[in-house]
């Protein structure tokens, strides 16, 4: 098993190889071997011990296919040269393997093997020598990735992990979510079905899934086919050729990905997923760049407009979903669509905005669909957050900070910070709602204590203590990591990050964010009380500048003493920034108490659910909006929004058309039915009229400013 590519060079080296011949396969195999392609397989081939007629080596080309010859993916000729060089060079044990796709989900013949048939791919070279397709969602591997790693529940297939020699051959193209899709979205792209897409686009966030994949499984060279690249606002969804004749290779595949994007003119970091990992990997220490970073002539890259309402629409699964098989540019005589109603909808949508980089209209009628689709799904998220949190979906989140950096000394100071603030709170009056809390530099400082009516035995046995963060009431998600542990096997020092809802749950109507908070933690453990202690250390959203504290569970008398004391300060919205309500004591005074003593409240009957046995986050565990298992093509939830899309689509295609309501008529003894003749109804005739115009005008004046140059 192969967990890590290893980087052969002192000096990595990356090319930019342009070729102003019409052969690409010349410049192709320049650049590989000026990047020292051969020399780095060679090396691999002796350090594994393995002949090289037996070495096994595996290819993962970009196949974003929707039509043939499309440029939106790897060229299937320059993956087959690629193949012939190889055996020429004696290694005849080479595989070509096919992510998943989720284009599977809405399209027929997106099975790796039929689809790389249809667009292209012959299973032999030029000169007969045979290669197979594997697909990468099978033979999954489920203990690849370690136990406290994000994809440690999802694998990766052993197609990828059991090659020692792996390459990875993205495409050169724009994105209009990540401004460009380079290798590392190829990369991304082997997770298996129920890691790669999910994960990528809501479960996890996808320069986490980045972080980890080039960590554990990073690919051991790179090749960037821009020989015809896809440029535009819809790089990865429409057909926008552009004739750059370029090949970039490394063995570095950041460095590959920080060239592209210099070549298209374009920042490196201006991809999150991209740029977290240059800032947590980084670019190899030494390297030579060989090759010009002159940018494309007549590149277009994708514009902030676009990208940020893209964006906005794909925080909603259920949108990223639909938006794919609706504004998809899609040959359906290869690729049929599953579902009439996406059919239809794409047929209605995607020729309006097929043109947004030369048109105005189509990019404005991108954005507003966008923002459209964006806020649906905003306010339906807000309603959930305040009245139906359970149809939520809980989030897996990395830790994202290294807790090595902390010492055993860092971690015993936490009770020293907390305990003083304890006592702060304990000797301030409680206030009409029984809530004990103060102001402290702009922090507000609380404690909340009930009795639980469990025996504290029994209540320890059933509820621990190292939980009892995760367990606060509006928790959405985090990650928790133990640090040490006592001889007993419990955790002494713990690291954790929580998501929270935003507090109060109100704050969403005004852009409240999730709160996400890192902490380090101590726990003790003694006779008569258990007290977890906790300190904030990182807010990756910057939705918390305090979020500290201590939970302590002790007997009082036949049940068990729940104490919170907690120090918090939360970002506030914008609007809320803007109307200071510090002006108005009174009313934040009883915003506060009441906020506070509700989410405690609730917060102590988590406690009590978990002593009862029950799980008492909200949210659901699992990523259901898809169906819960790979022949579910749709939830109920999604098929009843592509329902109401159907009626809206048939209903315009249908305006032009509109038809007199049947008669019924008189049945005679013989049985003919007898009709008298239709009323003439100038209105229903002049209103036909006027809707048959007003479809045809629209329907001209759309194509008219969206189709392309020369085509109108």
């Amino acid at each position: 098993m192969v967990k890590n590519s290893v980087q052969t060079n002192e000096n990595t080296v990356v090319v930019v190889a342009e070729g102003a011949a019409d052969n690409a396969f010349v410049t192709f195999e320049q650049a590989l071997e000026t990047a020292g392609f051969w020399n780095l397989l060679h090396l691999k081939c002796a350090q594994c011990a393995i002949a090289k007629s037996e070495f096994p080596i595996l290819i993962k080309p970009d196949c974003t296919f929707f039509d043939l010859n499309a440029p939106t993916a790897t060229d299937p000729a320059l993956v087959e040269r690629l193949v012939l060089l190889l055996h020429q060079n004696g290694y005849d044990s080479v595989n070509i393997g096919i992510g998943p796709d989720p284009a599977d989900y809405w399209l027929d013949n997106r099975d790796p093997v039929v689809l790389a048939e249809l667009v292209g791919y012959r299973f032999a070279t030029d000169a007969g020598t045979s290669y197979d397709i594997v697909s990468l969602a099978d033979e999954v591997d489920p203990a690849f990735f370690p136990p406290e790693n994000i994809l440690h529940a999802d694998g990766l297939s052993s197609h990828w992990t059991n090659s020692p020699f792996r390459i990875n051959f993205a495409k050169n193209k724009t994105n209009e979510a990540a401004y460009f899709s380079l290798g590392l979205q190829n990369l991304i792209g082997a997770l298996p079905k129920k890691a790669g897409y999910f994960h990528y686009q809501h479960r996890l966030r996808a320069g986490d899934v980045a972080v980890e994949m080039l960590r554990f499984a990073g690919p051991d060279f790179t090749i960037i086919d821009a020989w015809v690249s896809n440029h535009g606002a819809q790089g990865s969804r429409a057909a926008h050729p552009i004739e750059t004749r370029t090949f970039i290779a490394s063995e570095n595949l950041l460095l590959a990905d920080w060239t592209a994007a210099l070549k298209m003119g374009q920042d490196p970091y201006a991809c999150p997923a991209t740029a977290q990992a240059l800032r947590e990997i980084g670019l190899p220490a030494n390297f030579s760049l060989i090759g010009s970073l002159q940018p494309y002539l007549g590149w277009r890259n994708v514009s902030k407009s676009v990208r940020e309402s893209t964006v906005r629409r794909n925080e909603s699964p259920l949108m990223a979903k639909l938006s794919q098989a609706w504004l998809q540019q899609v040959n359906t005589d290869i690729f049929p669509f599953k579902n009439s109603v996406d059919e239809q909808i794409n047929r209605l949508v995607a020729p309006l905005v097929a043109n947004p980089d030369a048109h105005p209209l189509a990019q404005a009628a991108l954005i507003g669909l966008n923002y459209g689709l964006a806020n649906f799904f905003k306010w339906q998220e807000s309603w959930k957050v305040l009245f139906d949190k359970d149809r939520l979906y809980r989030q897996t989140l990395p830790l994202g900070f290294d807790p090595a950096q902390f010492t055993a000394a860092d971690f015993e100071q936490i009770e020293n910070y907390i305990v003083p603030l304890a006592q702060i709170a304990r000797h301030t009056p409680a206030d009409r709602n029984g809530l004990k809390w103060r102001y402290l530099d702009d922090s507000v400082i609380f404690e909340f204590s009930q009795v639980v009516r469990v025996p504290y035995a029994s209540f320890i046995e059933k509820v621990d203590v190292a939980r009892a963060v995760e367990l606060m009431y509006d928790n959405i998600g985090g990650a928790r990591q133990t640090v040490a542990s006592d001889d007993c096997g419990r955790p002494l020092y713990q690291a954790e990050r929580d998501l929270y809802l935003p507090q109060p749950n109100w704050m969403v109507f005004f852009g409240g964010e999730c709160i996400d908070v890192q902490k380090i933690e101590k726990i003790t453990y003694a006779a008569d009380r258990q007290t977890i202690h906790w300190r904030t250390v990182g807010s990756p959203n910057k939705s918390a500048d305090f979020d500290d504290g201590m939970v302590s569970f002790s007997p009082e008398g036949n049940g068990t003493l729940v104490s919170i004391v907690a120090r918090q300060k939360f970002a506030l919205p914008l609007f809320w920034q803007v109307i200071d309500i510090s002006y108005f004591p009174d009313i934040k005074n009883a915003l506060v108490s009441d906020s506070y003593i509700r989410f405690f409240a609730r917060t102590m009957a988590n406690f009590e659910a978990a002593c009862e046995g029950r799980d008492p986050r909200i949210g659901k565990v699992r990523d259901l909006q898809y169906g819960e298992n790979e022949s579910s093509n749709y939830s109920l939830e999604i098929g009843q929004f592509k329902d109401l899309g159907g009626l809206f689509t048939g209903f315009l295609s249908r305006m032009s058309n509109l038809q007199p309501a049947a008669r019924e008529g008189i049945l005679d003894e013989n049985g003919f039915r007898h009709f008298t003749a239709a009323a003439p109804d100038p209105a229903a005739d002049a209103l036909r009229g006027f809707a048959r115009d007003v479809a045809s005008a629209v329907k001209k004046d759309i194509l008219l400013f969206t189709s392309a140059p020369g085509q109108k």
